[in-house]
């Protein structure tokens, strides 16, 4: 698929809510204190009818600075294979592993990719997230003899096929993975559900730092 203009493509009034999505989730994570580190997040929705992925940008690039400045058209948009569809904006240094995971997992129709404060707790320890909470099994659908909700990825970050397969292995068929020293994965249907299962987790870590605060916890496969 070769880069052109927008207004070449019969398409373009599609894409264009794809990309409206995608930065009004970036206003989202913002808005509910999931972008943490310098506006660090990334948030990728594809079109499974044509196999187009929109995928948002890092503040810094092109004059996006600002949280306020994330607007639809400025989102990048690239075919699976992460050739640009037109040559507007450039995708983010990991958009690859968001189109491994598409690719994966055919039921995912949107990505976060962010840095949750207590979920990095337990990521940069490769601690996975025990099992506390009975509703941890009703978003994750994961086998309880685990004992675990949500694993960690604690292969070094790398733009390989070898970590991309590693991240895809490690969310077990879930919504939730955790990276080490790169922080955490949502994926769901839609950018709501994403960044839903996100809040959810992060508050469930919150909870599980703080409770071993005032003593030991008895985890539910105990």
């Amino acid at each position: 698929m070769e880069g052109g203009y927008m207004s070449d493509r019969i398409d373009a009034y599609r894409i264009k809510l794809y990309q409206d999505e995608v930065a009004r989730c970036m206003h989202r994570l913002f808005d509910e204190g999931h972008m943490n580190a310098d506006g660090l997040a990334e948030v990728s929705v594809i079109d499974r009818e044509s196999g187009i992925v929109v995928t948002s940008i890092k503040p810094g690039f092109i004059g996006v600075r600002e949280i306020d400045d994330y607007h639809g058209t400025d989102m990048a948009v690239v075919d699976l294979d992460g050739n640009l569809v037109y040559d507007i904006t450039p995708p983010n240094d990991n958009v690859d592993l968001a189109l491994a995971i598409f690719k994966a997992r055919p039921e995912v129709g949107a990505i976060i990719h962010s840095y949750p404060i207590y979920c990095g707790l337990f990521a940069n320890n490769s601690r996975p997230i025990p099992f506390a909470f009975v509703e941890q099994g009703y978003i994750t659908d994961f086998d309880y003899s685990t004992g675990f909700s949500t694993d960690v990825v604690t292969t070094p970050p790398s733009h390989t096929q070898a970590y991309f397969d590693e991240v895809v292995d490690n969310f077990h068929g879930t919504q939730f993975v955790l990276l080490k020293d790169f922080g955490s994965i949502s994926v769901a249907d839609n950018v709501d559900n994403a960044l839903n299962y996100l809040a959810w987790m992060e508050e469930v870590c919150q909870k599980i730092v703080r409770a071993e605060m005032i003593g030991d916890i008895q985890w539910i496969d105990e």
